[in-house]
């Protein structure tokens, strides 16, 4: 993003979900956490956050947990990372319970 580049940033970045279409204002919130890496690679995972994509359409972590150091989840062979992605939508509770979590099928 604005023409940074991997070296350049010396591997550190930020991870941000953007929804790219207009959502209706009833859609549900959802909760999120990230990692990246696999194997002896993986980073712990970190959130959760809750966000609504109706009301915002980009989000990334709390300032705190929001900078990563992808050098170390790097695959030296391929030269790529993965970035695992885990997400729960929340609903909330027609006879007026707290919101419960459902997890999204992936």
């Amino acid at each position: 993003k604005g023409g940074g580049s991997f070296k350049k940033a010396q591997g550190r970045g930020y991870i941000s979900l953007a929804c790219e279409d207009e959502l209706p204002r009833d859609v549900p919130k959802l909760t999120f956490w990230l990692s990246i890496g696999a194997g002896d690679k993986k980073s712990s995972t970190r959130g959760p956050v809750e966000h609504s994509f109706a009301e915002k359409t980009v989000c990334g972590l709390p300032k705190k947990q929001a900078l990563w150091d992808f050098t170390n989840a790097v695959d030296r062979t391929s030269q790529t990372f993965i970035v695992r992605l885990e997400v729960e939508t929340i609903t909330a509770a027609a006879n007026g319970n707290p919101a419960s979590a459902e997890p999204v099928a992936g």
